[in-house]
């Protein structure tokens, strides 16, 4: 009995099983024929798997491992709240846990096995639902359809490049089984629960996943439904999504409070001007990656597109499930078209990945197909001779393109989308001519066609294409780089003795691999003003990164680095090398601070929002010790300019430190990429070439670049007349350069040093504690610590909670009295607690209503159901007017202004 039961539950595990099984075994091939991790050295990884997910990883790695809190990473931008990143990166998933049996070194080389996990998923989920809304289709499609999905253009192009999204991309196809289900029995509780579920993961792509929803079941009631329905549709449909939502509060509440006061919620135009803005936008501007992006969610669909067009024709006197196809066609490919409905669709705006929810493209195709397949074909059998003679033909035809493929010089991405192009056409004239001219088509006759198809693209695109152009800071190596570092010199872990890497060959975010508390940061969450206040001390930023290159000795010292690790040769007057392995090496700071300090109370008065970096360093200075006398001398020297060269001498009289900096008068906030002095300046001290490190290149000479584009050291000097000559690329360059140059007194930096020396303040911290004992002379008051202030940091004095103030942009102001202070700063993020609260009513209400459920029907107020129907239906006319008939209108005047322009220019 017990076998025949085990027999019967493999046989209906079986059909479940085989798509993703297929699907496993294909990414196993890819994987050992490139060559990548396990079966290699090379990794699937490239762009922002490498420079963001791994290192946000490693600190995910180290919350399941007890070493932080999932909220907060002591180690990134001086400390950083990483709500948001929890859901934006899908931390909290199921396939995550993979994570956990991986040792830290590998996180980078795991994200292969991780992406091959979602994809078997993938393809079972997307199978469950197939083989439930479409029984009658034929096992062989059903599998070749979900293969489709774990291998649409969308997973191969995004997978290797950002893995999280792959996460919602799995529970999709479960998600609109939900959604199906709770519109056939009205039961909600599947749909609520898998609402919950994806915006915990990733609550950008759930939006996204969210909006398709709306419009399809709009879609469904207009169309489908009888009117009578309406109010039960919208009802449903209204409270399944609002308590899925509410139950992922605990997650989303902390993840908005951060996206409203982090560098990804500056203010932005208003509403109707940002409309206009997307309406007159058009696909025609597309670089050549972000039409390659475009096109490809068409991957590996040619046969589904044949089927449909096929299907069309011959069901086109079902006149309601004509419409109800063609409307889900123009939800999914509207945003292909239409740049502004794409643009909607991403909330307004997006960097670098032009379709983010292109995976609905896939899989509305998919479904639609599926429903016409399942009436167009029957199944019919097919000899073994034909299966074993297709296969040797298309495993022959697989090996040769790979062989081709692998001697394939690098390209660019026109090639490659021309390529891609040319086999989507040619498959899809042979399906298209397959199924007109034959009038007992069988489709078994073709579904290994189509795996060559898909193989194609996949082994092209998983794992760093040969058309792909890495740009300096997308190398994989910088992980690896940060790893090799901190095992090969020793580097020790802290959140408070810091580190800074002034050539930034480790890029922003090694202080997540360090386990080293460091400015530098690439995890787009920083406070929205750390940037700008980053720069007025000194230090680079480029887009979201905040960035190590640049400051000073004194902005270092205040900060409490202690230690710098390098591969150019660090000044031994500044630092003190400590070990050498390789290519790396780690040095002492040879000027310290402590960690915190005491300073007179008037500093905090200060309004620093307005002046430069001299400015902070005299002010700061003049706060810690009293000393009136300047500290960075400003100069303005009198300069020669013949042609292209600026010439000037600086009399250097008591030992000084050169700071210099050059900025672009037209645009001196903006990313140096924005300028026309990128990268055209270089600068000679005496007559040799100043080094301007920056990410690919640690021996680059031309100021300014992306990575490295504000103060730069140019020595120290006493007594002596310095040479100092600027060459611009082109003459007109110097008028609109703005030239600050500063000389720090290292006498007053050698006896600040000593004068701190004995002030040293204990310092403990937990992964969300910090605790600082400090004491005050009394005359100093007001303890500075290097901190970033946040609404999300509670302190207190000797236990007691106290007010605290932002300081120089980059510190915590406290008041303290006279004698010892032991301040305790503790991280509870913003939001949180309002979330858990709102969960825990949403959960305790559902639970509620399903008890009194179960013993009597609810009966819901019908006049509440109108009003939902009433609600829903407004909206969605408004959505669709907004989002799709006003694009449409606009779409060709759009593409004629933008050729016009191009051609113009």
């Amino acid at each position: 009995m017990k076998k025949s039961g085990f027999k019967s539950l493999l046989k209906k595990i079986r059909p479940y099983a085989v798509p993703g099984i297929i699907t496993g075994l294909v990414m196993i091939v890819i994987l050992i024929l490139k060559g990548i991790w396990p079966f290699g050295s090379s990794r699937i990884d490239y762009f922002d798997n490498m420079q963001q997910v791994a290192p946000l990883y490693a600190h995910l790695w180290d919350f399941m491992h007890g070493k932080a809190s999932i909220w907060f990473d002591w180690y990134t931008g001086l400390g950083t709240n990483v709500s948001m990143s929890i859901s934006a990166f899908s931390m909290i998933t199921p396939f995550n846990l993979l994570l956990y049996f991986v040792p830290r070194s590998y996180i980078l080389e795991s994200i292969s096995i991780i992406t091959l996990v979602k994809m078997i998923f993938m393809s079972v989920a997307m199978y469950a639902l197939i083989n439930k809304k479409y029984n009658n289709l034929v096992y062989g499609l059903k599998v070749m359809f979900s293969c489709m999905y774990a291998f649409c253009g969308y997973v191969i192009l995004y997978g290797s490049c950002f893995t999280p999204w792959m996460d919602i991309v799995a529970f999709f196809p479960i998600l609109i089984m939900a959604y199906d289900r709770m519109l056939e029995t009205g039961k909600k509780m599947f749909y609520i629960c898998m609402i919950a579920l994806c915006f915990i993961i990733n609550y950008y792509l759930s939006a996204m996943s969210l909006i398709y929803i709306f419009l399809i079941c709009g879609i469904r009631m207009v169309v489908m439904q009888e009117r009578k329905q309406w109010k039960e549709t919208a009802w449903n449909v209204g409270i399944g999504t609002i308590a899925g939502i509410g139950l992922s509060a605990f997650v989303l509440v902390p993840v908005f409070a951060q996206l409203s006061s982090s560098q990804r919620g500056g203010a932005s135009k208003g509403l109707l001007s940002q409309y206009a803005g997307w309406i007159t936008s058009s696909i025609v501007t597309d670089g050549a990656m972000a039409a390659l992006q475009r096109w490809m969610m068409l991957y590996g669909l040619a046969f589904v597109i044949a089927v449909i067009i096929m299907g069309i024709k011959i069901y086109k006197s079902d006149r309601k499930q004509l419409i109800y196809s063609v409307a889900m066609l123009v939800v999914a490919l509207g945003p292909v078209l239409m740049e502004a409905t794409n643009l909607m669709w991403h909330f307004g705006s997006y960097n670098g990945y032009t379709l983010r929810n292109g995976y609905l493209i896939s899989f509305t195709l998919i479904c639609v197909a599926a429903g016409m397949a399942e009436k167009m074909f029957a199944d019919i059998p097919l000899k073994g001779a034909f299966y074993r003679r297709q296969t040797a033909i298309v495993a022959v035809i697989g090996a040769v393109y790979v062989m081709i493929y692998n001697i394939l010089p690098i390209n660019n991405e026109m090639l490659a989308m021309a390529f891609f192009i040319m086999i989507f056409a040619v498959m899809f004239a042979v399906y298209m001519f397959m199924l007109i001219r034959k009038k007992e088509f069988n489709c078994k006759s073709v579904i290994l066609v189509i795996a060559l198809e898909l193989f194609i693209g996949a082994y092209a695109l998983i794992g760093p294409p040969k058309f792909y152009t890495y740009e300096d800071y997308q190398i994989g190596d910088y992980v690896q780089y940060a790893n090799d570092a901190a095992d090969s010199l020793d580097i020790e872990e802290s959140a408070t003795d810091r580190i800074v890497n002034p050539d930034i060959s480790l890029n922003a975010n090694y202080p997540l691999i360090l386990r080293r508390g460091a400015l530098s940061s690439f995890t787009a969450a920083l406070e929205d003003d750390t940037q700008s206040y980053a720069k007025r001390w000194g230090y680079s930023k480029y887009f979201l990164w905040l960035l190590d290159s640049g400051g000073t000795v004194f902005s270092n010292a205040v900060l409490h680095v202690t230690q710098a690790v390098n591969i150019n040769e660090l000044d031994s007057a500044l630092y003190t090398l400590e070990k050498k392995e390789g290519d790396y090496s780690l040095y002492n700071t040879n000027y310290n601070l402590p960690f915190g300090f005491c300073v007179d109370s008037s500093f905090s008065k200060l309004d620093m929002t307005n002046v430069d970096w001299i400015t902070y360093h005299n002010r700061m200075y003049k706060a810690m010790t009293g000393d009136k006398e300047t500290f960075v001398t400003r100069i303005y020297p009198q300069a020669e300019t013949a042609g292209n060269i600026k010439s000037m001498t600086i009399n250097v009289g008591s030992r000084s430190a050169i700071y210099m900096n050059i900025a672009d008068v037209k645009k001196p906030n903006a990313d140096a990429n924005a300028s026309k002095l990128e990268s055209s300046i270089h600068v000679y001290v005496n007559g040799e070439a100043v080094v301007v490190p920056t990410l690919g290149d640690v021996n680059n000479t031309a100021y300014f670049t992306d990575y490295n584009n504000n103060l730069l050291y140019l020595g120290i000097f006493e007594d002596e007349d310095v040479q100092i000559k600027i060459e611009y690329d082109k003459p007109k360059y110097i008028n609109q350069s703005k030239m600050t140059i500063g000389l720090l007194n290292m006498e007053k930096m050698d006896k600040l040093c000593e004068d701190f020396a004995d002030k040293q303040t204990d310092v403990s911290y937990t992964n969300n504690t910090l605790t600082v004992k400090i004491n005050s002379d009394g005359t100093k008051d007001y303890a500075l610590i290097p901190v970033i202030k946040s609404a999300n940091w509670t302190v207190t004095l000797d236990g007691k909670t106290v007010k605290t103030k932002e300081i120089a942009g980059l510190f915590t102001g406290v008041q303290v009295h006279e004698g010892e202070n032991t301040l305790v700063f503790t991280f509870v993020p913003k939001g949180r607690n309002a979330g858990l609260l709102i969960t825990l009513v949403t959960l305790l209400i559902t639970v509620l209503c399903l008890v009194i459920n179960y013993k009597r029907t609810i009966n819901v107020p019908v006049w509440a159901k109108y009003c939902a129907q009433y609600i829903y239906i407004g909206l969605f006319a408004i959505v669709v007017a907004a989002m799709f008939v006003v694009p449409v209108i606009s779409t060709i005047p759009a593409a004629i202004y933008h050729i016009i322009r191009i051609l113009l220019k």
